[in-house]
């Protein structure tokens, strides 16, 4: 087992970007690196932070409240598979008075139970695509932590979320894409030494050229094996449907590959293309994505406004609900939860959680 020494000169990276831009692709050819440790999505660290952070002090009762409240998180207990008596055990059996939450952060990551064979850890990492709009309480907590920033062609992007999930505006998801990737901007600029992009195109055109790249960039071996990610994929989303499997990453099934690119040309209408040329386009030739259309015409400010205040809302309550105290936060997810029982009210973002009440009251 690493001493608290150890853990704390442990590196930590974040993938962020956009979903739907290859974030999943590339925890998965990551975590498939014996060196490398990068679980599933979860929020933990939004979610714990603004009540554990603070803490300098701590016991072995603050320790049981922060695992009690580590298990309230949805996707962590859906999917990470950690025995909450084993991971006490693990906290505890190191000197308290060196614990802080960045080091018991990264033992719940190292407690991960990856289907990929795992050597010595040179590296922990996340990927949460919501992550985007955190940045600066990632740093926080992580002052060295290092970013790869994964972008995709926008148009692409809204066909995938539209297939995806029940997002179906044009607008809103234009928006969303370009309000995620100007967030990644603004802190990357800020300290651009430790943020590597990677458009979404290059890294499926060429694997092995970008993901040897970002080896370097990390500071650990490469793998020949991490391209060969597809042959674990089932064990990689043994927590998931294998139905949701084909719905959200059916191609993380084969090798990488270049089937994914360039689909919103027959997939949006010359209407949607123009609409989202209108929004993001302008933003998206810095990452050398052209829009077919330059457009200035009256009917897409007007079209383009009510996606425009959806993507400033959702944006804002997802920082408003981390920044309100746990209890607060569990007592909406109670009153979501009745609501969905009671009158079947349901949304993109509570969806899982939703489904897997339904399961339980089916049993």
């Amino acid at each position: 087992m690493l001493t608290i020494d150890e853990i704390e000169s442990l590196p930590f990276l974040f993938i962020v970007g956009r979903g739907r831009s290859g974030t999943t692709l590339l925890q998965t050819i990551l975590d498939a690196n014996p060196n490398v440790i990068l679980p599933s999505e979860s929020r933990i660290i939004i979610f714990l932070k603004k009540k554990y952070f603070p803490v300098k002090n701590w016991t072995p009762k603050l320790i049981d409240k922060f695992i009690s409240d580590l298990y309230k998180e949805k996707e962590f207990s859906r999917s990470w598979n950690i025995n909450k008596e084993k991971l006490r055990n693990t906290i505890l059996s190191f000197p308290l008075n060196k614990l802080s939450f960045k080091i018991l952060c990264k033992i719940i990551y190292l407690s991960y139970l990856s289907p990929f064979k795992k050597t010595a850890i040179l590296l922990i990492g996340d990927k949460k695509p919501m992550y985007s709009l955190f940045l600066k309480d990632m740093i926080e907590v992580f002052p060295d932590a290092k970013f790869i920033h994964l972008i995709r062609d926008y148009r692409d992007n809204i066909v995938s979320n539209r297939k995806s999930f029940t997002h179906k505006n044009v607008a809103h998801l234009a928006y969303g894409w370009k309000s995620f990737n100007t967030a990644i901007d603004k802190e990357k600029h800020k300290n651009e030494i430790n943020f590597y992009t990677l458009k979404y195109e290059d890294l499926a055109a060429f694997p092995e050229k970008y993901v040897v790249e970002i080896c370097n960039f990390l500071n650990i071996p490469f793998y020949s094996e991490m391209l060969d990610f597809h042959k674990k994929v089932n064990d990689v989303y043994n927590a998931l449907k294998p139905e949701a499997i084909a719905r959200l990453h059916s191609n993380m099934l084969n090798p990488v590959n270049t089937t994914q690119i360039n689909k919103w040309k027959k997939e949006l209408t010359i209407n949607e293309i123009e609409l989202a040329d209108f929004i993001a386009g302008n933003y998206a030739k810095k990452y050398g994505y052209q829009p077919l259309h330059q457009i200035n015409k009256i009917k897409y400010y007007i079209k383009a406004i009510p996606g425009f205040f959806r993507d400033k809302l959702v944006n804002f309550t997802f920082k408003t609900y981390y920044n309100l105290p746990i209890s607060i936060r569990n007592i909406s997810v109670a009153f979501f939860n009745k609501m969905y029982i009671y009158f079947g009210y349901t949304n993109f973002y509570n969806s899982e959680d939703y489904k897997s009440i339904q399961k339980n009251n089916s049993k």
